[in-house]
């Protein structure tokens, strides 16, 4: 599965036959009835797949719910988009696959008529296990007989549950004996109840239960040692974890239950850690998660007392709990923080992996810049590598490139050097191989400050070309470097008679100043290069307004030099500096701004309209989680999913 092609360019439509069920606990369950897979939604995820009724890319739908209000949070947003293809849901127009056919149960029971009898038949068989002692068996006929019994009744309770799901009007599928089961039993697929009322799937769940608990409530009463193997099937089938039965049947009752995109994520950002934190957190919020823990210390009570019921000391009396009540005390609280304890290494782990990572590609990069230049080799093929790799080149064709690299020459130069025959009067133009160089221009008022940082494939030297109304730059080595070097009247022929001079201000000015700001940080090198051919440098005189308070939103600002206020009611409440942006919220949310933004000293901003960045950050999925997160942040609350009172309409 290629994510990046499916959420930016794939077009994707809706199965042609899906079936949705009511809402149950919050949520929807679509089924492709073809292919037989099941996708549960909330009401506002449905509204979002309902998109793709027409055939759409992920980019175009995801714009239409920004601008009409019903977007949901990226993450899921995207979640979702993931799970529904993998679920069949969607799928890419024309697309053909085998279906899986129903099998035709002739067998028909209404949960209605057995919702009842189920309930007392559960309960009586527990009542009469705990009336009964049960014991070990101790003979051949005592196993086998226990071992049939068990397979007996959970053949049985398939053969129900396949008659209640049809008599519901669901489906049966692949019916068949699993001789390989311990013991071995007839089962029948009825998953598909998945697809019924609450009350249905009620009924259904508690079949198997009720089986096994009549059946080892006979058999205690009948003959004890027939009893046991019938009471761990029993227990087993009501594990509170790997699906079990009962667990299944809190889920029902539940009042908002999560969808499929809310957990067991697929999308890699949300498999980060703080995507894990942030699912631990909405589970931790959900009351059936509790009801889950409690129902797991009870099940282990209640597996430690038919444990204890075989023993030759009944677990009721006092003399069990002043011998064994410690005991199941810290079998209880150990096995808790060894959950919590593994759960938290195992976020640890990961965060931990994470970091190293990180800092492991950045000390290789320190150390190539620092002690591994020697080592780098300019043959031909290498330098015209790295000329392809040049946004700044992207337009040359590979004889124009050749041409290029035969011309510029391998200079190095060490620590904190100054580049004279680069600035002012630029008389060499170089692309940087290895290291970093400091760039610092001249201000109005003599003083000269540092405005970027250039690295590995930046050019220097054509600044003065990129941004003639401030030609005054200097460069100095910030590491060691290395360049590719060439006369600046050979690069007239060779570069700017060939390269348009709107590419030499995105390349040299506005991509360097995009890669070192924090909103950009987790940006593809692409996507930036995207944002700095869409934008366009914009000065304002001081006092100018750059947005005003109450009306309508239709461009992206960052600020690229100088400063800003933002005045809100007559009052300055902040100043924005080179690096942050703003606009972002209205344009997110169709609405308009509730404060004004004002150039202050030598301001000049980098501004993308409204259809563009919409556009932009539709296509680049790393853009709009880093957008959604920030804005976030500023609000102090989620920007989506919109609620009532959260903008201020247009």
């Amino acid at each position: 599965m290629d994510i990046n092609l499916i959420l930016s360019a794939q077009t994707l439509s809706l199965a042609p036959q899906l079936q949705r069920s009511e809402l149950i606990n919050g949520l929807f369950v679509v089924k492709n009835v073809p292919q037989k897979t099941y996708l549960r939604v909330t009401p506002e995820q449905w509204i979002v797949l309902q998109q793709f009724e027409k055939p759409q890319t992920v980019p175009v739908v995801l714009g239409t719910a920004i601008g009409e209000r019903f977007c949901t949070p990226l993450d899921e947003f995207y979640e979702l988009i993931l799970k529904a293809l993998r679920a069949n849901v969607l799928h890419e127009p024309d697309t053909v696959t085998d279906p899986v056919k129903a099998y035709e149960w002739h067998w028909t029971v209404r949960p209605k008529v057995l919702e009842k009898p189920l309930a007392i038949l559960f309960a009586v068989g527990l009542a009469m296990s705990l009336t009964f002692r049960p014991s070990l068996p101790t003979s051949p006929i005592d196993w086998a007989a226990g071992i049939l019994l068990v397979s007996a009744s959970l053949t049985f309770a398939s053969f129900l549950k396949a008659s209640l799901v049809r008599g519901a009007g669901g489906e049966v599928y692949r019916p068949q004996w699993r001789w390989a089961a311990v013991p071995p039993y007839f089962s029948v697929d009825t998953h598909d109840a998945v697809m019924l009322t609450a009350d249905e799937r009620l009924t259904i769940g508690i079949v198997v239960p009720a089986i096994l608990s009549t059946g080892a409530g006979i058999a205690a009463w009948h003959r004890p040692g027939l009893a046991f193997f019938s009471l761990i099937a029993l227990i087993v089938s009501l594990r509170p974890i790997f699906g079990g039965r009962f667990i299944g049947l809190i889920h029902v009752g539940s009042k908002r239950s999560l969808s499929d995109a809310e957990h067991s994520h697929i999308f890699p950002p949300n498999s980060s850690p703080d995507g894990r934190i942030k699912m631990l957190r909405r589970a931790l919020s959900q009351p059936t998660t509790w009801v889950r823990m409690a129902y797991g210390a009870f099940w282990t009570l209640a597996a430690l007392y038919w444990g204890a019921r075989l023993g030759e000391i009944p677990p009721w009396t006092l003399e069990f709990w002043q011998r064994n009540g410690l005991r199941v005390a810290v079998c209880i609280l150990g096995s808790l923080v060894a959950l919590g304890a593994g759960y938290l290494a195992w976020e640890i782990f990961h965060l931990a992996r994470e970091r190293a990572r990180a800092r492991r590609d950045t000390f290789r990069l320190w150390h190539r810049r620092w002690f591994g230049s020697k080592h780098i080799l300019l043959d031909e093929p290498n330098r015209i590598r790295l000329l392809t790799s040049s946004a700044v080149l992207s337009g040359l064709t590979p004889p124009q490139r050749h041409e290029l690299s035969v011309a510029m020459v391998e200079r190095r130069y060490g620590f904190w050097t100054a580049l004279p025959e680069h600035g002012d009067t630029p008389t060499r133009v170089s692309l940087i191989v290895s290291g970093k160089v400091s760039v610092r221009r001249e201000m109005p008022s003599g003083r000269t400050v540092q405005v970027q940082v250039l690295s590995e494939g930046d050019f220097i030297g054509l600044h003065d070309l990129a941004d003639p109304k401030f030609p005054h730059y200097r460069f100095r080595t910030r590491t060691p470097v290395v360049l590719l070097t060439l006369d600046r009247e050979a690069a007239e022929d060779l570069i700017v008679r060939r390269v348009p001079r709107a590419a030499l201000a995105d390349m040299l000015l506005k991509a360097p100043f995009l890669r070192r700001i924090p909103l950009c940080q987790n940006w593809h090198r692409q996507a930036i290069d995207r944002f700095a051919r869409l934008s366009s440098i914009t000065s304002y005189d001081k006092g100018a307004p750059i947005l005003n308070q109450g009306q309508t939103v239709e461009i992206f600002f960052v600020i690229f030099q100088g400063d800003a206020k933002v005045i809100q009611n007559g009052r300055v409440v902040a100043t924005l500096r080179a690096g942050e942006f703003f606009g972002e919220i209205g344009l997110l949310q169709n609405s308009a701004p509730n404060a004004s933004v004002v150039a202050h000293n030598n301001t000049r901003c980098l501004s993308i309209p409204r259809t563009e960045l919409l556009r932009f950050v539709t296509h680049n999925y790393t853009v709009a989680l880093e957008l959604e997160r920030v804005s976030s942040e500023r609000l102090g609350r989620p920007i989506f999913p919109l609620k009532t009172g959260d903008f201020r309409p247009i």
